[in-house]
């Protein structure tokens, strides 16, 4: 790594990772992929939004971060009536993709509560 990174070479780079998440009570797996920072922007921005809260946020997350099945709003009010405890096993890996540890997930839940 001795070259400084050229614009030019900003197309080439790799995008966010993604991973496949498998869901062994539902037999079957989802990919989701970390997020950009255009993103990120994005939904910092509903968490800041008076007219918003938590559950926006972690709506509009999911469907930032679900790539297979796509996710839009009724699939995912689908998919809050399911398992508690498999919807935030799929928030906990997206999480982890995105490089945010326990600690920091659990401030965020935290903030979320209040």
């Amino acid at each position: 790594m001795n070259e400084y990174l050229k614009i030019e070479d900003l197309k080439a780079i790799p995008d966010v990772e993604e991973i496949e998440i498998d869901i062994p009570q539902w037999e079957t797996k989802i990919l989701v992929k970390g997020l950009s920072k255009n993103t990120q922007v994005s939904l910092a921005r509903i968490v800041s939004d008076e007219n918003t809260d938590a559950f926006d946020y972690q709506k509009e997350l999911l469907k930032a971060s679900v790539v297979n099945p796509i996710l839009d709003d009724e699939a995912v009010e689908m998919l809050y009536e399911k398992d508690a405890g498999v919807i935030d096993t799929i928030f906990t890996k997206i999480a982890e993709i995105n490089g945010l540890s326990e600690e920091i997930q659990a401030e965020m839940s935290d903030e979320f509560q209040e």
